[in-house]
């Protein structure tokens, strides 16, 4: 430990891991999500898209398997983003050609979307790339790919309520 400055207030660091940040599960959730997500960011850029716009894209091509008439909520809903992101995600990827959006023949208030030729060419290309590298990235895990991936299903299905100490007792409203 470096040696105080005269004068130099202590700092208080209110952590469970005060020397020990390679302790912290936040810590290093995020350091490795950055590592990933900088690998993909940098891919996708060559796909002239954002991460976001990929995400929108990827999830609108997967509902449009099994749905004829894919809205931006049911995107919002699949991506777990709010529904503003995927209402602007939505006008972009409109205006770069990717996308049409209509109203929904069943509900006014909902626009209907597809991919264009453009869009579906632009999925194509890109979505094998990032499940290339999610697969070289991840498989850096070997044996244990399987058991992570169950692991961020867990994660993934936590919300504000479903565990008892998130909320109000820890999150400021």
């Amino acid at each position: 430990m470096a040696a105080e400055s005269p004068g130099r207030k202590p700092v208080v660091f209110p952590s469970q891991y005060p020397g020990e940040a390679g302790a912290s599960p936040g810590l290093l959730f995020i350091r490795a999500y950055n590592r990933w997500h900088g690998i993909i960011r940098k891919a996708l850029a060559a796909c002239d898209l954002t991460h976001p716009q990929f995400v929108f894209l990827a999830c609108t091509g997967y509902l449009a398997q099994s749905e004829e008439h894919v809205t931006q909520s049911m995107v919002a809903n699949l991506a777990d983003m709010d529904l503003m992101t995927a209402s602007q995600l939505a006008v972009l990827l409109e205006k770069k050609g990717l996308i049409l959006r209509a109203v929904h023949p069943q509900d006014n208030r909902a626009k209907s979307l597809r991919l264009t030729d453009l869009g579906g060419l632009r999925l194509s290309n890109s979505l094998p790339m990032v499940e290339a590298i999610d697969k070289e990235f991840f498989g850096a895990l070997g044996a244990a790919q399987n058991d992570f991936v169950r692991m961020l299903h867990v994660l993934s299905s936590v919300t504000d309520g479903s565990i008892p100490r998130i909320g109000t007792s820890i999150v400021p409203e």
